[in-house]
């Protein structure tokens, strides 16, 4: 069944854009939205990730030393037994 769809001329020059010789703008959709999820879905796509991050190595590196030093400066649990 065929549905009509609107689109801004920036959407279908993005469209055309994409689209391989051969495909229909159906078929150019759907190729992008199974490359989207396939994205979503890898699991090692944190690894990948090359955006800015949350927050400044230092203060990381400092949040860490936090930590190490709150599990130094906990009693063992062990100790007791």
């Amino acid at each position: 069944m065929v549905k009509p769809v609107s689109l801004s001329d920036p959407a279908f020059a993005a469209l055309r854009e994409e689209k391989r010789p051969g495909e229909s703008d159906s078929d150019v959709v759907l190729r992008l939205i199974r490359e989207a999820k396939a994205r979503r879905k890898d699991p090692l796509k944190w690894l990948r990730h090359r955006e800015k991050p949350a927050t400044a190595w230092e203060d990381h590196e400092r949040f860490l030393e936090k930590m190490r030093k709150a599990d130094r400066d906990r009693p063992d649990p062990w100790q007791d037994a």
